[in-house]
Parts: structure tokens; sequence; C-alpha cells
């Protein structure tokens, strides 16, 4: 990599435009439009000055040594762990920054250890100062920084401050800028300031919305991989992926013992069609007991009244949309199912007593 794209990666970075690094550097903006167009390069003497105005070495530069700069990083953030003190992880970060200033790993990292230092001190003015400090630092990181994921770090971490010492509204301000990308951390950011805020009301509504709406996400995704490993035939998979979605399904099944049955009851049976591919007769029954039983009771609580989350589950979700339904079915015939088993199972005692017992 040449000199130009990398002036250009670090301008993308630090968010200014040629006109701007133009200004700082002394020199007209055709002149930086050409050395980012590789139709020429600085002059020499210029060197340590856009190294040091981008806060990196002359060998980051050029391009050389980017996996040391990224381990050493990585390496001072170590030691920084290792030391289990606070007070010395702050040490060895900020010595970290005078090497290398413009890393945003090593910011956010040190907003995190001056934050445990308001958690920790008893001296209001440090503890005053160590806010201030890891205010400045994400919010640097956020207005200079080229990389979203980084930003929604910055972004995250800048709200549990906000959260932590009473600027809710700041905090609420700072969640709503934390990228789709990182949609969990606006979850729990805002679930932790309405907590915060005493708003405990409002915090059980978000927080209920929130957890139906991950829950039926989860859901879908189980329901996808499972599918996808089994058309790849990677059956193993197939089965690991059914156990998860069946206990994330029964996740909210206190104060609702069928809650999502009907759900449960489609699950069982794709996972006794994964035993039958294997060839697991004695799993793939278990799994068609499993999957008549719940059928069965799917039926006897198909009723309109209970289609409503919040009725059918008031202990999770009292205050849940009442457009939200779960849908149950009647008209389930688990027997009609038998049929595609019978070869598989052939003269199986076992089947053969159980299909007796599920359609006489």
């Amino acid at each position: 990599m040449n000199i130009g794209t990398n002036i250009y990666a670090l301008r993308k970075e630090k968010k200014i435009t040629q006109a701007q690094l133009a200004e700082k550097l002394g020199v007209s903006d055709q002149a930086v439009s050409k050395w980012e167009n590789n139709q020429c390069a600085p002059d020499v003497s210029l060197f340590p000055i856009i190294a040091d105005y981008f806060g990196v070495s002359i060998d980051r530069l050029f391009g050389y040594h980017m996996n040391s700069y990224a381990e050493e990083v990585k390496a001072i953030m170590k030691a920084a762990d290792d030391s289990m003190d606070t007070y010395k992880e702050i040490e060895i970060i900020r010595d970290g920054l005078k090497k290398y200033p413009n890393s945003p790993d090593l910011k956010i990292y040190l907003a995190f250890s001056l934050s445990m230092v308001n958690r920790m001190s008893k001296d209001d003015n440090e503890k005053k100062k160590a806010i201030k400090k890891a205010i400045t630092l994400c919010t640097e990181v956020i207005d200079t920084c080229g990389d979203n994921k980084q930003i929604d770090r910055a972004l995250n971490m800048l709200t549990r401050i906000y959260n932590e010492t009473g600027n809710y509204e700041k905090a609420a301000e700072t969640i709503s800028k934390i990228s789709a990308d990182h949609f969990e951390d606006r979850v729990v950011g805002m679930v932790s300031m309405l907590g915060g805020k005493k708003c405990y009301a409002e915090q059980e509504q978000f927080a209920e919305d929130s957890l139906f709406k991950l829950y039926w996400t989860m859901s879908h995704v189980f329901e996808y991989m499972t599918h996808s490993y089994t058309i790849n035939k990677e059956y193993e998979k197939a089965i690991a992926f059914f156990d998860a979605h069946e206990k994330m399904l029964s996740i909210f099944d206190r104060g609702c013992s069928d809650f999502y049955a009907t759900y449960k009851v489609f699950a069982c049976e794709n996972k006794a069609k994964v035993y039958m591919k294997m060839g697991d007769k004695e799993n793939c029954l278990e799994e068609l007991k499993r999957f008549f039983a719940l059928a069965e009771q799917v039926r006897t609580v198909a009723q309109s009244s209970d289609f409503n989350i919040a009725v059918r589950n008031p202990m999770y979700f009292s205050n849940i949309s009442e457009e939200i339904g779960e849908e149950y079915m009647s008209n389930i015939y688990p027997e009609k199912a038998l049929g595609k088993y019978d070869a598989f199972f052939g003269e199986d005692e076992a089947y053969i007593d159980f299909k007796k017992s599920v359609t006489q």
C-alpha cells in the first residue's frame, strides 16, 4: 500500500476533508488530491508533520508494520487487564496513547477505567475529573473515527457513563445514535436509563416489548438455521439447533405452561424428520410422542380468548400490545403425519404400539 492511499484512509478515519487537511499542512487542496490519487507524493519534509498530525508513525504512514500496530495495541490492553488494578490500568493505557494517540481501542478502554474510578473513589474532585476525561475520550472517537463499529462502542460506553452519573437526557440522546448493527446496546442502554430515572412503568413496558421482539427474532433465526443444516445434511448441527430452539421456546413457560405450544409442535415434528434421515429410530419415536402430546395440548387450548400475549402470559408480558397475538391452530391432525414414518419403522414393535395408542 502506498503513501497516497494511506493518507486517504487516515483522513477518512479522522473524518476531515481534503481542504481541512491541506489547511493543517499548509499546502493546496490540489496537492492533497494528487497525493491521494497517487499522482505524486508529499515532499519528504512533510512526512513527520503528516505522521504527527494523524498520530501515527512514519512506518505506518507508508503502510509498514500494520499488523504489528494492531498487535501492540492488543498487548497494551492485555497488560492493563493483567495488572488487576484500575489505577495501574489507567497508567498503562495512558502510556500506550502516547505512542498511539489515535487508537480508538485505547481511548475506549481508558474511558472504561476512568468510569471505574467514578465508582470506586471517595474523592468527589477525582471522580469529576475522571468522568470529564472519559466523556472527552468517547467523544473524540465518535467525532474523529471512521469505523462505525468503534463509534458504536464509544457511544455504548458514553451511554453507560451518562446512566451511572444520572445524566439521563444525555444517555437517551446517545442511545439514539447507536447504529442498528448494535441494537442490543440500544436496548440494554434504554432499560438501564429508564431504571436509573425510576421510570419503572415505562421501563417495564419497553423491556417487555424488547424481550418479545428478541424472542421472536431468535425463533425465526433458529428455524432458518435448522432448515439450512437439514438441507445440507448436517444433521448433528440441525439437532443442536433444534434443541436450542426448543429451550428458547420454553423460556417464558412459567406462568403459562403452554406458551407458544404451536411452535413447539412443529419443532418436534421437524426434529423427528431429521432423526428419521439419520436412521435413529429411538430418538425419532421419542420426538413423535412429544409431537402428539403437544398437539393435543394445542387443540385443548385453541380458543380465541387465548390469542393475546398479555392474556396468555401476564407474568412476563402484562404490558404488551393487544395487537400482538399468539397463533393457535385447532386443526392440527398429527395422526395424518404418521404415514410418512411407516416405512422407516417397518415392524418396530414400539412404533406399532405407539401408533395404535394414538389412532384408536
